[in-house]
């Protein structure tokens, strides 16, 4: 593709043709802050903190969906340009829930006054974000220290009713929530209904998560900006459990976890060993702690033996041990059931094998929260952010020089005879379906739910179609 000829904020640049504004910037090491965008999908432009000047037009330009032309100059920082970012912030904070240490204190100190390690410390509030909320973040960067309109408290109830929760008096309507339920998971769960202020998210008709047709995949949680939606947390529970005298109890913690507790305790990626957080669990007071990696190698062998004798059979197979795909199966394509092979997540095979009063599954967000609360294979699924809060008021941070070993469930290993296809495989936002043949079997690995939806409703067929949710 060509590339065009630009100036940003005085710089000299040339781009790919058909870029916009933002790819440009973020190419080139320019900030442009965002709230509703996501990279991988249309963009929005509807929360207005993108907006940049672009010489010789009448109106700021949302630089998220400005397409870049030739000899274009753009200035993304200047005195106007923050005051418009400075006023949509003060707007959307003015309408909503400023219910967290850092939100409070506006009107009465200023941003450089407070200490952002505070909310990762804070017991007094119920923000769930910890600091690391879009949202209060900006609300530093253009030092938000007055509102200067009227605050409405809204009084929307909080929906606590499955592991997910929502609080919409915490929403700021940037519609990520929607667009991955939609759009990337197709689940369609979550809309905006109502007009203008009152717009508000949630499920259809105003029901609860509980009645709605939510799968538990937790996709949304991972791209709220505030906390408007997030997984139901136990961080007083677990900690009880692992102190009370006559409870034992028993953990399984997964690699999938690290990348992200790096990120939230601020460490440098890769710095962070499974031995390290066997040994600060130890030091909270857990009483075993396992390698979510053999429970996977327990489930892979389930695997297996089950896809030996379908594959006998001669029909195709839709392969999952994710709890939301299955739910996601069998509430779209019902007709495809004798299809179905479902065999056991990890949570639930160390669930099964372990042996203690109270059993926590420590692993990245997803439906793990899910099938937690709907099947009891594990007592407390716990996220990273979770995770990190414990570790935090608890004084047991990785450190290198406390460590701990694994115990062993005991369980069989895998053979691996499938090869890739039972391969450990992650939720991808934008990663394209993995096709491939396997002793002349054709096969494919969809790694979320919109590609598996649009594999089983297509034309091609496919002897083995794996869902990632």
């Amino acid at each position: 593709m060509a590339n065009v000829n630009i100036t940003m904020d005085g710089k000299a640049l040339s781009v790919p043709a058909g870029s916009t504004i933002l790819d440009a910037a973020q190419a080139n090491g320019i900030h442009i802050p965002t709230l509703c965008f996501l990279k991988e999908l249309d963009p929005r432009a509807s929360c207005r903190m993108c907006v940049v000047e672009v010489e010789g037009a009448r109106t700021f330009q949302h630089a998220c969906a400005s397409k870049v032309r030739e000899g274009m100059v753009v200035r993304t920082d200047t005195e106007a340009v923050r005051a418009s970012r400075k006023l949509t912030l003060e707007l959307l904070l003015s309408n909503h829930a400023v219910d967290c240490h850092h939100c409070l204190r506006i009107g009465s100190s200023k941003c450089e006054d407070l200490d952002p390690k505070f909310c990762e410390m804070c017991f007094f509030c119920d923000c769930v974000k910890d600091g690391f909320c879009d949202l209060q973040a900006l609300a530093r960067e253009y030092k938000v220290d007055v509102l200067p309109f009227a605050q409405k408290h809204n009084t929307y109830p909080v929906d606590a009713t499955t592991a997910i929760v929502r609080n919409p008096n915490k929403c700021i309507k940037c519609r990520r929530c929607v667009d991955i339920c939609g759009k990337v998971q197709t689940v369609h769960n979550l809309a905006a209904s109502g007009r203008g202020c009152e717009v508000t998210i949630g499920p259809a008709f105003g029901k609860a998560m509980c009645e709605s047709d939510c799968i538990g995949c937790g996709r949304c949680v991972e791209f709220c900006p505030t906390g408007a939606i997030y997984a139901r947390e136990h961080k007083d529970e677990l900690v009880y459990c692992a102190h009370k005298d006559g409870m034992t109890t028993a953990a399984a913690v997964s690699m999938d976890l690290i990348p992200e507790l790096e990120r939230v305790l601020k460490l440098k990626a890769g710095s962070v060993t499974l031995f390290e957080i066997a040994g600060a669990l130890k030091k909270i007071g857990v009483d075993t702690v396992y390698d979510m990696h053999e429970a996977e190698d327990a489930a892979k062998a389930q695997a297996e033996a089950l896809l030996g004798e379908k594959l006998k059979s001669g029909k195709s197979v839709i392969l999952t041990n994710s709890f939301a795909a299955k739910a996601f199966l069998e509430n779209n394509f019902p007709e495809k059931k004798d299809s179905f092979l479902f065999y056991d997540s990890p949570i639930a095979v160390f669930g099964k094998a372990a042996g203690a009063d109270k059993r926590f599954a420590f692993g990245a967000v997803g439906n793990d929260a899910s099938e937690c609360e709907k099947t009891g294979c594990v007592d407390i699924a716990v996220n990273p952010r979770e995770l990190s809060r414990i570790m935090i008021r608890t004084g047991s941070e990785p450190n290198p020089k406390r460590t701990a070993v694994f115990a062993s469930l005991g369980l069989p290993g895998a053979s691996g005879k499938f090869g890739r296809l039972l391969d450990k495989a992650m939720w991808s936002f934008d990663a394209e379906p993995e096709t491939f043949d396997l002793d002349g079997r054709k096969c494919v690995i969809c790694h979320n739910l919109g590609q598996a939806r649009r594999v089983l409703e297509g034309n091609e067929a496919f002897d083995v179609i794996r869902v990632v949710a």
